[in-house]
């Protein structure tokens, strides 16, 4: 709808017409008589092109509204959005307003620059009392209000035959047989007849109130704009007064898709009371559980699945509820679809699954969702690729981690041959290669001692160190990396701490200068504190006596404790 609100700006207006306005806006007729007679410019307007008619159409001021049709105002001009005084009244459900401007000759069928009339209009702001009026007062429609008593032409076809049923009692010969199939013609036709008299007919499409919008804006008809806007009382109007219920926009939208894409539950449980049908589909395939997934309307959602829709159905891009709450993060309505079993492992183009739209686009808290509802966190699509692909190569590095909680599969290989950890480090995604191999690290300790792992079981996250003890460690693996350990002595500690070829090979893929060897070796050893759960400092200096630097080893013992006074890290 056009901007018809009442914000003042009246600079280009003189001070004795911004008052004229102003009289005319507030019901001063007396004020109003006054200026006119002074000669004022009736037809004055200001910056929106707004006269003082639209002022007072939009206030209900009657008086106003005949005096100033009696000082030759320009009763149908429209402001710079095509808006005239009764267009005015009717969106402002002014309907004394629109009798008086009516009775003065004003055109009822007058349209805004949207091709929005006054029915459009009543019908988005939920005035009845404005439809009721136009219904009863203004349409001469009477061809639609006559009852067409005459049987349809197609009667005839299904009556019963009577020359069968006359034969039928003449081979009979009985007298009562055959006043009783003349009975059952008889009511036959009356029942017809009776269900022809309680059908109501819907008004022809060229009604005014079946009047569309034009193309570009979807063809909506005022129902539809009801149902759009959420006007329960202006639809069950327009429902009685016979409209068509099972009008569609443009793309092919029913009531049902507009409301559920708005989040109005009470307008879906009344066309649904109506018998529409609750699965049906616009041009894109989408349904109205659809529209509420995409748009977040967990309440439309719920009273779609209990009205029994389809959850698995998909758009015509194999789009499921779903992939659609997915794409836009509503955790709300995953929940909820979770709640009535709808299938999260649905796929649609390309074969992803719910799970790999959200982490491409970085959608965590859909991850999370998805995953409590049951959500293979380990799902394939048609290039093998699992979520944690598209999460890394989206560069989502929270995502990433979200998926490496979940228990997801690190080593898995694509079509092309890639895993996550090759195309992070690809990428120099210094953070995503290093929660990988952490994570990596983290499984396969765990299966070396059959302590199975279920998300949510304990707290964990591969960002950074999981405890203080490790924490403590950190500088010392700076202090190491950087001024102790040697390119020979990093080569050792791989293969003491099990690093796997791919692994270095991710870690040494980010080339700084010559001595990138020893960043390199501060980041692996961070990964291998990170997999410490009991004494790192022990660790440590184990790893150092095994590569033959027990005196390195000897003194990172002596410095640590000596910064811990005795407590902290110790070696038992």
């Amino acid at each position: 709808m056009a901007d018809v609100s009442d914000e003042e700006d009246f600079e280009i207006l003189l001070p004795e017409e911004r008052e004229f306005q102003e009289a005319a806006r507030s019901g001063n007729v007396k004020l109003v008589k006054t200026f006119i007679r002074n000669r004022i410019n009736v037809n004055c307007m200001d910056e929106k092109d707004r006269t003082s008619l639209h002022l007072a159409a939009g206030q209900g001021h009657t008086e106003v509204i005949e005096t100033l049709v009696d000082s030759d105002v320009r009763i149908d001009f429209a402001d710079k959005y095509g808006m005239n005084g009764i267009l005015w009244a009717a969106w402002f459900g002014q309907k004394a307003a629109i009798e008086s401007l009516v009775k003065c000759g004003a055109n009822v069928k007058a349209e805004n620059k949207l091709g929005q009339t006054m029915v459009h209009c009543a019908a988005s702001r939920g005035h009845v009392d404005v439809l009721q009026y136009i219904v009863t007062d203004i349409l001469e429609e009477d061809e639609d209000d006559e009852e067409d008593n005459d049987p349809p032409e197609e009667l005839d076809a299904d009556l019963p035959n009577m020359e069968d049923q006359t034969k039928t009692t003449e081979s009979a010969g009985a007298f009562g047989t055959m006043w009783g199939g003349i009975g059952n013609v008889l009511g036959y036709v009356s029942n017809k007849l009776q269900g022809v008299k309680q059908q109501k007919k819907i008004r022809d499409e060229k009604s005014y109130l079946e009047q569309k919008l034009p193309e570009k804006l979807d063809s909506k008809t005022p129902l539809l704009i009801a149902c759009e806007a959420g006007q329960l009382a202006a639809l069950e109007f327009l429902i009685n007064a016979r409209c068509n219920k099972l009008a569609r926009t443009a793309n092919g939208s029913t009531g049902l898709h507009l409301a559920a894409a708005k989040g109005h539950p009470e307008i879906l449980a009344k066309l649904l009371e109506c018998d529409m049908e609750i699965d049906v589909r616009n041009s894109e395939g989408k349904t109205p559980l659809h529209m509420a997934a995409e748009n977040g309307h967990g309440d439309v959602v719920e009273l779609l699945l209990q009205r029994k829709t389809n959850g698995n159905i998909k758009s015509s891009r194999n789009f499921g509820a779903i992939h659609f709450a997915a794409k836009n993060n509503h955790t709300n309505v995953i929940r909820i679809l979770a709640k009535y079993r709808v299938d999260f492992n649905l796929r649609c183009e390309f074969q992803n699954a719910a799970i790999h739209i959200a982490s491409a686009l970085g959608n965590c808290e859909a991850i999370d969702a998805i995953l409590d509802g049951g959500g293979n966190v380990n799902a394939m699509n048609e290039k093998k690729r699992t979520a944690l692909h598209e999460a890394v190569e989206n560069g989502f590095t929270d995502a990433v981690e979200k998926l490496l909680i979940g228990g997801i599969y690190v080593p898995q290989i694509d079509k092309s041959g890639k895993t996550a950890l090759m195309m992070a480090a690809r990428a120099e995604n210094i953070t995503c290669v290093d929660m990988i191999i952490k994570a990596d690290r983290f499984f396969i300790k765990r299966k070396q001692f059959g302590q199975a792992y279920k998300r949510g079981s304990e707290p964990i996250q591969f960002r950074k160190e999981r405890n203080a003890a490790q924490c403590q460690m950190r500088p010392v693996c700076w202090d190491l990396a950087t001024k102790h350990l040697t390119q020979e002595d990093m080569e050792k500690l791989i293969f003491v701490w099990s690093f796997t070829q791919p692994q270095v090979k991710a870690i040494q893929s980010q080339f700084t200068g010559k001595k990138s060897w020893k960043e390199h070796t501060y980041r692996m050893m961070l990964i291998w504190l990170h997999g410490i759960d009991d004494n790192p400092l022990k660790e440590l200096y184990e790893s150092l006596v095994s590569i033959g630097r027990k005196k390195l080893a000897e003194q990172v013992r002596f410095k640590v404790s000596q910064q811990g006074n005795g407590k902290g890290c110790s070696i038992s």
